[in-house]
């Protein structure tokens, strides 16, 4: 049998299993990509994110995973599905296409495992496998570009041939050599920079790199403190990650519709979020009842409420204002208390300034009052 059947083999077995794309690489350590996040650590593009930047080195060696890997099949679920362009109507706010549904580590990972046991009893010499899905040290888009799979956009995302970018990433590790499939065809973004052009908040210092310090994702998911004050009416109505760069990339309208149903609004929150009914989730365990089984838990309710106070200033949210008063006034979380009060004084200047001065009287957290002086300095 050719590599080429073996390939086509493996494809099938893969489509058994839910995965719509397949490639496979070397155990190599992706020495290339192990350079550019070394450079993007060191210029501060990481953030806070300790996790990207501890050890780079072990991120791109695959034996971290599996000290006897020989091969990498790197794998691609297809998760878009269609929806009603997005109106926030004065009370919405946005979520991002990956978490519309359940959360796909719940969907994709079991799949992986079932997948990596068939792949034992298929493939000569294997008898041993790891998986990964975004939650293990490796570089995913660096490997599934080495594997064939695409090649990455100028907004960093891996764009695949003939699908684009609205794709999980997935791998399993085995202990067996396997022929790597051949590169992706010399497709690339040409001059196009829509994607750049299209970042809210300016977060492309360059094509192909990426400061996480001015990404709407970032912020609004893995940022754990207070949002840049300068930054947040750029935010616009996101609540939870962003899309802006992937909704206009050209590549992305031969996006294949999900046969995932996990993935479809029906099975989560939606494409969007009733902010006043957010913004009166007043206890974790409320919170946690409310997205269970989906992305959104990842900011924990603080987060979350605290993207919802900005997206409801920047969507002129009126009727979120009894809520966010009770947020900057009740709410057992500074972090919630502080961007709410600055919601409010976007959209109810004056009762903004009275709870200002309330918490100058009462509040003892150093964000709140650092809100609370700069809604009082700004007053006419």
């Amino acid at each position: 049998m050719t590599a080429s059947d073996d390939h086509a083999a493996l494809r099938d077995l893969a489509s058994r299993h839910g995965f719509h794309v397949l490639g496979v690489t070397s155990a190599e350590p992706l020495a290339d990509a192990l350079a550019r996040l070394e450079a993007w650590a060191a210029a501060g593009h990481a953030a806070d994110m300790r996790w990207m930047t501890r050890n780079p080195p072990e991120r791109a060696t695959p034996r971290t995973l599996l000290d006897a890997v020989r091969s990498v099949v790197t794998l691609a679920v297809d998760y878009w599905t269609p929806a009603p362009p997005f109106e926030a109507e004065g009370r919405y706010g946005r979520v991002a296409r990956y978490a519309w549904g359940r959360d796909y580590h719940d969907v994709v990972i079991p799949r992986l495992r079932e997948l990596g046991a068939a792949l034992l009893d298929v493939v000569d010499g294997a008898t041993r496998f790891a998986v990964a899905c975004d939650h293990s040290p490796i570089l995913e888009r660096a490997a599934a570009a080495r594997a064939g799979l695409g090649f990455p956009g100028k907004n960093t995302c891996l764009l695949l041939p003939r699908r684009g970018s609205w794709v999980f990433l997935a791998e399993i590790l085995l202990d067996a050599e396997l022929e790597p499939t051949p590169p992706a065809p010399q497709e690339h973004c040409g001059t196009c920079v829509r994607c750049l052009d299209a970042c809210p908040t300016g977060a492309f210092p360059a094509p192909h790199v990426l400061d996480a310090r001015r990404c709407v994702s970032y912020l609004t998911i893995e940022h754990r403190g207070v949002l840049p004050r300068a930054l947040r009416p750029r935010l616009g109505p996101w609540v939870f990650g962003c899309d802006d760069c992937q909704d206009v990339c050209p590549f992305n309208r031969f996006a294949p519709l999900s046969d995932r149903p996990e993935f479809a609004p029906d099975f989560g929150v939606g494409p969007r979020l009733d902010l006043p009914g957010l913004l009166r989730l007043r206890h974790d365990d409320a919170f946690r009842a409310r997205f269970a089984g989906t992305p959104l838990l990842r900011p924990k309710r603080r987060g979350l409420l605290r993207n919802a106070a900005v997206a409801a200033a920047n969507v002129g949210a009126t009727c979120a204002v009894p809520a966010l008063v009770s947020c900057a006034t009740d709410d057992a979380e500074p972090l919630v208390r502080a961007h709410a009060l600055w919601a409010l004084g976007r959209l109810d200047a004056p009762q903004a300034h009275r709870l200002a001065e309330r918490a100058l009287a009462r509040d003892d957290d150093g964000d709140v009052l650092g809100e609370a002086r700069a809604l009082l300095d700004d007053a006419p």
